[in-house]
């Protein structure tokens, strides 16, 4: 698979942290499904930096928008390219989500992992999910206000929106998973989870889960130079019927079955 030259249609800072850019492409608008990344970088870096991986955020007709976190001078970078600037994309990459229909759709997202969540949640929303009596849940949560991400486009897809601030600046004070917690003691039958955001909020829906034995699917966010396989840079500990091993988070994730991961104590 070839990097693709594609001029960037849009981009715009949702945050001081955070940008959101778009560009065109029907091939790999179609070919995305939710939980899927792609490899990015402006064609003006010069060597040695690396591409980046970022989950496709959204699909609409051939449009393709992606979320990025600056943290960094590679990401730096990216958020302040300009529209009609040269991005060289490969992709789309990994295994996604893969959606229950019998089940209704629980997603939790901490922080950026509210990126691949809003793809899934507007391909629930065309689906039918609503008007089946099991429209999605959304669990969002952050330190503060400002690391709500996406917040209107979750509720124009539909969603039922939970969240959790752990300033209390917005929903509830504490951890998205406290919300989670909670909702799933009241009612969790017929339910399925897919998950994005820090390892430790991840462990902790995994946990839930496992004790409500309901379904569990998490996208790991891993750093990855290659996003092929070829590197091993993203290899996590991994349950296999011979006994623990490693798997490769951008070959055979990001996502996992929450049982499939070790989870570090």
């Amino acid at each position: 698979m070839f990097f693709q030259e594609l001029p960037l249609k849009k981009i715009e800072m949702m945050g001081p942290e955070v940008c959101r850019l778009g560009f065109a492409s029907r091939e790999i608008a179609g070919k995305a499904r939710p939980g899927q990344f792609l490899m990015i970088k402006p064609q003006a870096w010069a060597e040695p930096l690396l591409p980046r991986p970022i989950s496709i955020h959204r699909v609409q007709g051939g449009m393709v928008e992606l979320l990025v976190r600056v943290v960094g001078e590679g990401t730096r970078r990216i958020s302040s390219m300009r529209p009609g600037e040269i991005l060289e994309v490969k992709g789309p990459l990994g295994r996604g989500f893969q959606v229950d229909p019998q089940k209704v759709p629980l997603l939790v997202a901490g922080g950026m992992g509210a990126a691949p969540l809003l793809f899934l949640a507007e391909k629930l929303s065309r689906s039918g999910a609503r008007k089946k009596n099991r429209a999605p849940v959304l669990f969002i949560g952050g330190r503060t206000k400002k690391e709500i991400l996406a917040l209107k486009e979750f509720r124009q897809a539909g969603l039922k929106v939970l969240a959790a601030t752990e300033d209390g600046s917005f929903g509830e004070r504490g951890l998205v998973t406290d919300r989670l917690r909670d909702y799933l003691e009241a009612q969790s039958a017929e339910s399925a989870l897919y998950a994005c955001g820090p390892v430790g909020m991840l462990k902790a829906v995994a946990a839930l889960a496992l004790k409500e034995g309901l379904p569990c699917q998490v996208s790991l966010e891993e750093r990855m130079a290659c996003g092929m396989g070829a590197c091993l840079g993203c290899a996590v500990a991994r349950k296999q019927e011979e006994g623990p091993g490693y798997a490769k988070v951008c070959q055979d994730g990001p996502v996992f079955e929450a049982g499939e991961i070790v989870w570090d104590e």
